[in-house]
């Protein structure tokens, strides 16, 4: 699993895949206020662009503390918590197409869901990205963020020590219209999701919707075990979960 924030919510297949990769990163941030917005690279990690935020007294990117991974994919994949998302505060971005063609496109042309955008599906690179900058009282937005900080250290592993894809599977859809979305990790919990194990991969035990590549864990080892995880909620539930991690190559 990948578990350096650069190819976060993946799982690549032991074998390697057939492709070739192209990975956008970048060593520093690189975040400038624009006209009214934040805009910043790709490859700078979304807790930078938190961090920058916060410091500049610009609201709106508090929810993104501590979420590994870049700017980039974030987008791609809509990237949030705390029931907000990367697509509820995008203005636009530049890609770049499978043509080798720069363009701008705005956010309604991303068509932005739970978890997901249409960028997998046209196959264009985000380049740059510009987000919607709201003014705020820069303590209150600097105390928010390590409050958020100080939440995710509670009930997340550190991905730098332990490596792991983060929240495996999607939150289900609300019970009513306009509700919050439901937690998959307290079905998982309730089916006995952190008692499993499969080879070098095993639950978490502060949160059972994260599953850890411990000492000798394969991709195969993770798929095994989650596959075990759905099936008990559905057997006890009568729900499928669906992942939020993408399978990369034959797993």
């Amino acid at each position: 699993m990948a578990g350096d924030g650069r190819g976060a919510n993946l799982l690549v297949a032991d074998a390697g895949i057939p492709e070739a990769v192209l990975r956008i990163s970048s060593n520093l941030p690189d975040c400038r206020r624009e006209d009214g917005t934040i805009g910043v690279s790709a490859g700078t990690a979304l807790d930078e662009l938190s961090r920058f935020a916060a410091d500049e007294g610009l609201a709106g990117l508090g929810f993104a503390s501590g979420i590994p991974g870049t700017v980039g994919g974030g987008i791609c994949g809509n990237a949030g918590a705390f029931g907000s998302a990367l697509g509820d505060v995008l203005d636009r971005v530049e890609v770049l197409t499978r043509a080798g063609e720069k363009k701008s496109i705005s956010r309604a042309e991303l068509d932005f869901g739970y978890r997901g955008s249409s960028l997998p599906q046209t196959g264009d690179v985000v380049v740059r990205a510009w987000f919607r900058a709201t003014a705020g009282d820069r303590a209150k937005l600097v105390a928010e963020r390590e409050e958020i900080l100080a939440k995710r250290r509670e009930k997340h592993p550190d991905w730098r020590v332990l490596p792991t894809a983060g929240s495996f599977f999607k939150n289900l859809p609300p019970e009513t219209a306009g509700g919050h979305r439901r937690a998959a990790g307290k079905y998982l919990e309730q089916a006995g999701a952190k008692a499993m194990r499969e080879g070098g991969a095993y639950v978490f035990e502060k949160h059972a919707n994260i599953v850890i590549a411990g000492p000798g864990a394969t991709a195969r080892d993770v798929a095994r075990l989650t596959a075990r995880m759905a099936v008990t909620v559905r057997e006890k539930f009568g729900f499928e979960l669906e992942p939020e991690v993408r399978f990369w190559g034959q797993v």
